[in-house]
């Protein structure tokens, strides 16, 4: 039979402790995170997490969760014990396990195995990258050039170089970051 013993002071301290505390945690895309044309990184993030009507899904911040839990509830209860014996405040604490879910989830973002996008997407990349705007109109004339095997140099179906799905610009890995509030 083992015995453990607890001091009701300590507990009691640590209980007060946190109520006082009032911060909280957030990781992702807040509201200043936009790309050039001003839609908000954030929607971008949602729709490759969740897919769209013609988009499939490519979730990354799940994975990333789901794989790193119970190590970021690790580092929170070291962190955690530093902020109770009274080194560090929990803001501190907070903003640890913020830097290490960020990298996680920016490394599920590189190196998860995410679909792979479609020819017209790759089609439209292209010329895009050539400061062609995209519309309707132009979706409907790639699609029919691909399906005409129109994807060589020069064609109009010709594939980007760049086939990573939530990579095209950079600028989701760069805009995602932790704040405590």
């Amino acid at each position: 039979m083992a015995t453990v013993k607890i001091n009701s002071r300590q507990l009691r301290g640590l209980t007060s402790k946190l109520r006082q505390t009032k911060e909280k945690l957030q990781v992702g895309w807040f509201e200043g995170a936009k790309y050039e044309d001003g839609r908000p990184v954030a929607l971008v993030a949602a729709w490759q997490e969740y897919g769209t009507k013609t988009a499939p899904a490519r979730p990354f911040m799940r994975p990333a969760m789901e794989e790193n839990l119970d190590k970021w509830r690790d580092i929170f209860m070291q962190a955690a014990k530093q902020w109770i014996s009274g080194s560090g405040d929990y803001s501190g604490v907070l903003r640890t396990v913020g830097l290490v879910a960020e990298a996680d989830i920016k490394n599920a973002i590189v190196s998860g195995s995410h679909l792979p996008l479609s020819p017209v997407t790759l089609a439209l990349r292209r010329l895009r990258n050539d400061n062609v705007p995209v519309g309707k109109r132009l979706v409907g004339q790639v699609a029919a050039a691909i399906a005409e095997g129109k994807t060589g140099a020069g064609e109009l179906g010709q594939p980007f170089r760049n086939q990573d799905p939530l990579r095209e610009t950079g600028y989701m890995i760069s805009t995602l970051t932790h704040e405590v509030s």
